[in-house]
């Protein structure tokens, strides 16, 4: 058990809503940030109302992660930041509108960057943070119509590992997952055949949200703290 403040992008569905449930579960408090409504996420806080603290908001605004920080602070001040929040807009390349980059970027990274920002304060003045990037297989590898999604978390290899050298004087260590295709999320959306050419690359197939949402919770909790610097992936090995 344990009594760490948690911050978690994009906690409304798919893979930030089992992470939420998880950290729960181990005894962490968590101030969970979504956009859209989410009635599973209103009645998990109904279940742990002194441990789940709802933020809504657009990450690629300012004001969301600034009143992501601020409610961490009020609770005891920010341990973890779990940048989650993602979109995708798949499509070849050549047919890509610049209106799309900008609004994956926007959310991915530019999101990511302005949580990072907010949270970095208080966690330098706390003299300890831990953040994660939840990222993709699609950053490390690339995938045909997906160059906007692979370069927004791509760009999160580079955060992450610039954050845990800028700021490992303070303590801060940065780590980022990189899950391969999952059984909820982005990954239950896509064509069942597109879905199968992937699954059949992967060694162990489909993988389950459930075991990367605990993988993620391991990498917040105070036995991952000697875990800096470094891609975790989490896609159960490819076919070359």
């Amino acid at each position: 058990m344990t009594d760490r403040v948690v911050a978690l992008t994009g906690a409304g569905r798919g893979l930030g809503l089992i992470t939420t449930r998880i950290l729960l579960d181990q005894g962490m408090t968590v101030v969970a940030n979504h956009r859209s409504p989410s009635p599973d996420l209103v009645r998990r806080q109904d279940k742990h109302p002194d441990a789940l603290h709802l933020v809504p908001g657009d990450v690629g605004e300012e004001e969301t992660a600034e009143a992501l920080a601020r409610r961490a602070k009020e609770i005891g001040g920010l341990d973890v930041l779990i940048c989650n929040a993602g979109i995708a807009k798949d499509q070849p390349l050549v047919t890509t509108p610049a209106r799309d980059w900008d609004e994956v970027h926007r959310v991915n990274l530019r999101g990511a960057f302005l949580a990072t920002k907010h949270a970095l304060r208080q966690m330098m003045r706390r003299r300890y943070g831990r953040i994660v990037y939840v990222s993709s297989l699609a950053a490390v590898q690339g995938n045909p119509g997906q160059a906007i999604y692979a370069a927004s978390k791509a760009g999160l290899h580079g955060l992450s590992s610039t954050v845990a050298q800028e700021y490992g004087g303070y303590n801060v260590r940065s780590v980022v997952v990189a899950p391969g295709l999952l059984d909820t999320g982005l990954g239950a959306a896509l064509a069942p055949e597109v879905a199968q050419r992937k699954i059949d690359r992967a060694l162990l197939g489909l993988g389950g949200a459930e075991g990367v949402a605990a993988t993620i919770a391991f990498l917040a909790g105070p036995d991952a703290d000697y875990i800096n610097n470094t891609v975790i992936r989490a896609d159960g090995g490819l076919a070359y």
